[in-house]
């Protein structure tokens, strides 16, 4: 057999087995860690990569070679975990390391410097999967297809949700309540001359008005959460204009959602709904084999709560292959989830913290964003949330075969989950020999603190296989406090 007939059938097998591994619920996927682009994802992307920012760059895919046909990827994964709490140095690895004691060897000094750190400080955390795309241009033409998985969490506290969460019932909150509940159900006026000790005897407590107390619990605090996975079609057309091509460019989203939570408290009103698919619960995970449901009905658990869709249009205008300005308005659309609306009974029957290792910020949220945890009461609701329209414009330029140089900005609506609001963006794509490329970035999100992106990718030439791995901010590497953890990575990946 030739080699290049071999090298086409194993492309063949390849591209079947992703298309595969497409219908297979994954992890989330968060468009904002799109690998190999820098602090410029918009700017930059192409082939497949290009949807979800700008369609019109499905045919100009500026990292790769001039002459490419046909993009194929797979693995492509990334996780950032980012919080202005995160840059107290002196407690970074207790926050981070599980083995660091158990929380009852934890002194009130060590409980009232972990409620400090974390009042008021906004954890956000993103994972996402793109676990099957593959791209095609022929003449003019190009289309795209991707299957994405996308989670993205925040979470922010003043110091009274924080005090509940960390010290349960020892917290100073306790003073909210009118009565408070001893071991038999009995209620026992609240005279605020309780010592630390005698609360902690207290199984709970009453308020008259339990939704205002839940209200004034949670007004400066903003909790939520999503969990969608995404098919997206995309197709793009090269426009010749004497010196200049245009290429223009339309796709489409079919959203499917397995969980969504948000709670928000505005002039008083609290407003709290969640929707979750039945594999949402501590069984459906505990039966999972690596991640994946083992029988069919297990599967039916992971069924979609929510559905909606999404477009995106975009257009670039480039010059004789020198340069390019970008631009795209994209996320319009939205899902409607089928959940609950929830509120509050007159008590709240559980003192001790729903964190079992408040040592680590990640089940610090994860308890946050249990309803469990604040809410009683729920009642069927069908909600619509918008997408949340995105602006984007950028551009770039060639300085030769060695080196590229890109920037963006992009708008969004800073109130729906995950949004940062304003993105700015540059970023350095240096080759010094074909078959390495590295590239280094510089981004803001909204008033967040500046990032500096870097990574690598290994090439087998021009075109063929890649794969690689990308810092989210290598100021990790030299700064003693960080505000951001995180990275992206490509597994598998073939240009041809």
């Amino acid at each position: 057999m030739e080699h290049s007939d071999l090298t086409s059938q194993l492309r063949n097998v390849w591209i079947a087995i992703l298309l595969l591994i497409a219908g297979v619920h994954g992890h989330a996927q968060n468009q904002y860690l799109s690998f190999g682009t820098g602090g410029t994802p918009m700017a930059l992307g192409g082939d497949y990569r290009a949807l979800g920012w700008n369609p019109a760059q499905i045919s100009f895919s500026p990292l790769n070679h001039a002459d490419w046909k046909s993009a194929a990827g797979g693995f492509e994964f990334g996780a950032r975990l980012s919080s202005t709490a995160l840059s107290r140095g002196d407690i970074w690895n207790s926050l981070l390391n599980r083995g660091n004691g158990s929380i009852d060897d934890w002194s009130g000094d060590d409980w009232n410097q972990y409620v400090d750190l974390l009042t008021n400080e906004s954890i956000t955390l993103n994972a996402d999967v793109l676990t099957a795309a593959s791209s095609k241009k022929w003449r003019n033409w190009a289309v795209a297809y991707s299957n994405t998985q996308h989670f993205q969490a925040e979470a922010y506290f003043d110091a009274t949700p924080i005090q509940l969460l960390v010290q349960g019932g020892g917290g100073e909150w306790a003073a909210l309540f009118d009565s408070l509940l001893t071991d038999g159900g009995a209620a026992v006026e609240n005279t605020g001359d309780f010592s630390a000790e005698e609360l902690l005897s207290f199984q709970g407590g009453i308020n008259i008005n339990g939704d205002g107390l839940i209200a004034e619990l949670l007004q400066e605090s903003r909790l939520g959460f999503s969990y969608q996975r995404c098919h997206t079609i995309g197709i793009s057309k090269a426009w010749k204009l004497g010196d200049f091509i245009l290429h223009t460019g339309v796709s489409g989203q079919l959203i499917l959602g397995n969980g969504y939570f948000s709670v928000k408290t505005t002039d008083g009103n609290l407003d709290a709904f969640g929707a979750f698919s039945n594999g949402f619960n501590y069984d459906a995970l505990a039966t999972l084999q690596n991640g994946v449901p083992n029988s069919f009905e297990e599967a039916r658990k992971w069924g979609p709560v929510g559905q909606g869709w999404g477009l995106d249009f975009g257009g670039v205008l480039e010059f004789k292959d020198q340069f390019w300005i970008s631009t795209a308005i994209s996320d319009l659309g939205r899902v409607q989830w089928r959940g609950e609306r929830y509120s509050v009974n007159t008590a709240l029957t559980t003192w001790a913290t729903p964190v079992e290792d408040p040592t680590n910020v990640g089940d610090l949220m994860l308890g946050a964003l249990s309803p469990n945890t604040w809410f009683n009461e729920a009642a069927l609701e069908t909600r619509v949330i918008p997408n949340g329209i995105k602006f984007q414009l950028g551009g770039g330029m060639h300085f030769g075969k060695f080196l590229m140089l890109a920037g963006e900005m992009a708008f969004d609506n800073p109130d729906l989950i995950g949004n940062a609001g304003t993105r700015l963006g540059a970023t350095a794509v240096i080759s010094p020999v074909r078959f390495i490329r590295i590239d280094l970035g510089l981004s803001k999100w909204g008033n967040e603190t500046y990032r500096i992106p870097a990574g690598f990718t290994i090439r087998s030439g021009n075109k063929g296989f890649e794969c690689g791995l990308q810092a989210t901010d290598i100021q990790v590497l030299w700064k003693e406090s960080q505000s951001e953890i995180g990275f992206r990575a490509i597994v598998m990946r073939w240009v041809w």
